[in-house]
């Protein structure tokens, strides 16, 4: 995936006991190698990676900061330089066309961004304007009905244009119109006057530009011929989840001007992202994005219950409840990635329970009292073999249960440190034992 090589050189220096000359320079160097391997333009790297090193080896630190802790804030903020700015999302009516090259992926973001809006309250509607593409239209029609939007499309069509116009009156009652377009191997003559054709009916509000990653610095070129062939108001990043050279989409179109808004992250309609640079490098730097991870706790339990469980304040049971309804909505995994680096603590079962392993945590909660549920630490070895003997289980499980909610409220307790929301860097990497 995009940059887990890079990760995992911020990971070993946040790991050394100290961040002396010699650290900071292999740290560097691993910088140099990664972001060259993820595609981003040599030139970019060289300028980067000297400016880190030359601003991580000063001796004058800034406030109250450790050595460690001023090398990842500089790393940090040179990193989200290169990746461009921070989108702002209109969660209101609009009308979006997607546009870009063949194979790029805009029939699936089409369905993601109908998803995306219907989630946040509005009422998305897909018009199918890829008349040269046979699949096109029944791919786009899967991705309504699994979204449950109202689509409209017609496969007999030539015409990309009337297809709008007539989607448009078909749609008119919808709050978010998305279009997907044709694409060609390259911008020519014909892709040119189609989308002009399509624009000149639809007046989209956001003409939103869809490159796949692993074109790496290609995204460069194409953002700026579609700029100035038909002009974009942003970038849609897809297939993020695979590609070595991800790095170099993403830096190359903040690098032609062109605003990244939404990355694509796999192949659900579920899986697309606002795109936050911040929030990239934090995730690099090990740093939980907080408010990501409350939404997606939520997505699977209800508010209070999210912020209870991030806080640390659960019971026995809570515990199971929590763990029951993010592994049956299919979150948990997505939850522990973006908690940070001493999850590696957590046992791989905590994170993968399975149907029997909650099954089997249920019927020796069954034998427990209310007062043991409650309060886990009165389960002490007479009451884990009575607990074990009436669920017809083995004493060693109880320990087992017992022991994995524990270790889960702790790193809780520490994780959520009081307050719920992002803080600065410096805070943050105190916060977790990055100095």
């Amino acid at each position: 995936m995009v940059f887990d090589n890079l990760k995992d050189s911020i990971k070993d220096f946040a790991g050394l006991g100290v961040a002396d000359k010699e650290a900071v320079e292999d740290l560097v160097q691993d910088i140099q190698r990664d972001l060259i391997q993820a595609d981003v333009d040599i030139q970019l790297v060289k300028e980067l990676s000297e400016d880190i090193k030359e601003e991580a080896l000063r001796e004058d630190i800034p406030g109250q900061l450790t050595r460690k802790e001023h090398v990842l804030n500089i790393v940090y903020e040179h990193l989200a330089a290169i990746l461009g700015d921070e989108p702002a999302i209109d969660i209101e009516p609009k009308r979006v066309l997607l546009i870009g090259l063949f194979g790029a992926g805009k029939t699936t973001t089409a369905g993601k961004l109908a998803n995306f809006y219907r989630k946040r309250g509005l009422t998305p509607g897909l018009i199918a304007a890829d008349v040269h593409r046979p699949a096109a239209y029944e791919q786009l029609k899967q991705n309504a009905d699994k979204t449950d939007v109202p689509f409209y499309g017609d496969p007999d069509a030539t015409d990309a244009a009337a297809v709008v116009e007539a989607g448009m009156d078909e749609l008119d009652t919808t709050d978010v119109m998305i279009v997907d377009s044709a694409g060609r191997d390259s911008m020519d003559d014909e892709l040119r006057e189609e989308i002009t054709a399509i624009e000149n009916t639809f007046r989209p509000d956001e003409t939103l530009l869809v490159v796949p990653a692993d074109i790496g610095q290609s995204a460069r070129e194409q953002a700026e011929t579609f700029q100035e062939a038909v002009g974009i108001d942003g970038v849609v990043v897809t297939k993020l989840d695979s590609s070595a050279k991800g790095g170099g989409a993403l830096s190359s179109c903040a690098a032609a001007g062109a605003n990244i808004q939404f990355i694509g992250t796999g192949e659900g309609l579920d899986d697309l992202e606002i795109y936050d640079p911040e929030s990239f490098v934090e995730d690099l730097l090990g740093v939980p994005d907080l408010e990501s991870l409350i939404e997606k706790a939520q997505q699977s339990i209800d508010e209070e219950t999210a912020k209870d469980f991030m806080q640390g304040d659960f019971d026995l049971q809570d515990f199971y409840e929590q763990m029951e309804q993010m592994t049956e909505m299919g979150a948990m995994d997505q939850i522990m990635d973006m908690l940070p680096f001493n999850t590696s603590k957590l046992p791989d079962n905590v994170m993968e329970m399975q149907e029997e392993k909650i099954g089997a945590y249920r019927t020796l909660m069954d034998s427990m009292t209310q007062e043991e549920m409650e309060d886990p630490k009165l389960v002490d070895d007479s009451r884990a073999k009575r607990i074990a003997q009436g669920a017809g289980r083995d004493k060693q499980e109880v320990r087992e249960m017992i022991k994995q909610y524990r270790q889960a409220k702790n790193m809780m307790d520490k994780f959520s440190g009081g307050d719920m929301k992002r803080g600065g860097m410096k805070k943050m990497m105190r916060q977790f034992g990055m100095g």
